[in-house]
């Protein structure tokens, strides 16, 4: 007769690569909080958390990667990389280099 193996207890320590280039819940209150609410670029409300290093390379859901656009500048970030590389040195300028990374990376 065979006996199941148990599961594991432990869980992993570090949560996976998509979870963690979210912005939580209370990471994009803090943002908003932060930036007023209103768009960083124009002045107007602002509606979405912009990642200033992109999720694609490997920019993470931190408070220092997350800049609140309205939803026309956010489009225009994404299209112009004049504007994308304004705010990349904007956030590096505030929060100096590596402000992108969270606890687990290098």
């Amino acid at each position: 007769m065979l006996r199941p193996v148990p599961k594991n207890p432990y869980r992993k320590r570090k949560p996976t690569r998509r979870n963690r280039n979210n912005f939580s819940k209370k990471v994009r209150e803090a943002i908003y909080e932060r930036d007023k609410g209103l768009c960083q670029e124009c002045g107007r409300p602002g509606t979405e958390v912009h990642h200033c290093v992109f999720r694609s390379a490997g920019g993470r859901g931190v408070f220092t990667n997350g800049v609140l656009l309205c939803s026309r500048c956010h489009m225009k970030v994404h299209q112009v990389k004049s504007l994308a590389d304004k705010w990349r040195n904007v956030m590096k300028e505030r929060y100096g280099d590596g402000y992108w990374k969270d606890e687990w990376d290098e």
